[in-house]
């Protein structure tokens, strides 16, 4: 396994929450080099010192032809328009691929401009931080937790294994394989609603002490509520069709509680819970 790593050189576009945990991972995985590009130096400059990456690039010139793997940590926007801008520079034969929450819009973006000799494997880690006092992470937060692939057409069938056993390597518990629309789809519910539905308890709330009256529940429903405004806002727009769908969902579901409570309807209530808990056990975990 260690000889699919050793020979080859990585680079990994952000080095944020993100970017600096994969490339941790790479390191540790014995990538024979593995480059950091950030727009910002400062950053650049600690991953260097902290011996995240090998070297940090604010220009990619000068490394992405030399690099076997490309993965891009950036949002939606700026992943399309790195792509994009750096296609004529990537090495012949190379692997790209992307942590973008959502991967219809990406796909579609970049799909038209891929060159035939670069294998773009679009990708989801179902991994990351809600909210931290430093600006690099360890690779720890990928163990156990799901990769999603949007596999397409022009995958190579090498390329795809090389990929999946780097996943594996890395930690990951689960790899799912799934179109670009059922990953938007499903997403859209296990995500970003929940993002919402988390921002909006808070939102509510005019009583910045209320954690006093809390025994935990409250901590779980908004843990994830502290996030990234102009990613999620972007991931939102970009998804709104799933989104807004499954919105309508959850707000005639919450009017159906509203209802039975003001007209104490005992017995709904009740019966509602009851599919509710079963539907939950028939989820997992």
């Amino acid at each position: 396994m260690e000889s699919d790593f050793k020979n080859k050189n990585v680079l990994v576009v952000g080095i944020g929450l993100m970017g600096s945990a994969f490339a941790k991972s790479f390191k540790s995985l014995g990538f024979k080099k593995v480059y950091g590009h950030d727009i910002n130096e400062e950053i650049l400059q600690a991953a260097e010192k902290q011996m995240i990456i090998d070297r940090g690039c604010s220009d990619v010139s000068s490394v992405i032809g030399e690099c076997d793997l490309v993965v891009v940590c950036l949002n939606l926007a700026h992943a399309v328009d790195f792509i994009k801008s750096n296609m004529k520079l990537f090495k012949k034969g190379s692997i790209l691929t992307d942590i973008v929450g959502v991967k219809r819009n990406i796909i579609r973006e970049i799909l038209p401009v891929l060159r035939d000799d670069v294998d773009f494997i679009p990708g989801h880690p179902m991994a990351g931080r809600e909210k931290s006092g430093e600006i690099f992470t360890s690779d720890k937060i990928f163990a156990g937790k799901n990769y999603i692939l949007t596999l397409t057409e022009k995958n190579k069938k090498e390329n795809i294994i090389f990929v999946k056993r780097l996943i594996e390597e890395m930690g990951f518990g689960q790899i799912i394989e799934t179109d670009p629309e059922t990953h938007d789809e499903k997403i859209a519910f296990t995500s970003q609603l929940c993002h919402i539905i988390a921002a909006s308890m808070v939102d509510i709330s005019d009583d910045s002490k209320v954690t006093r009256f809390e025994g935990g529940s409250f901590q779980d429903m908004t843990r994830i509520a502290m996030i990234n405004s102009s990613m999620w806002a972007e991931l939102f727009l970009a998804n709104k069709d799933k989104l807004v769908e499954v919105l309508d969902k959850f707000q005639e579901s919450i009017e159906f509680f509203k209802d039975s409570i003001e007209n104490e309807e005992y017995a709904s209530i009740t019966d509602r819970f009851d599919i509710i808990g079963k539907k939950r056990m028939e989820m997992g975990k």
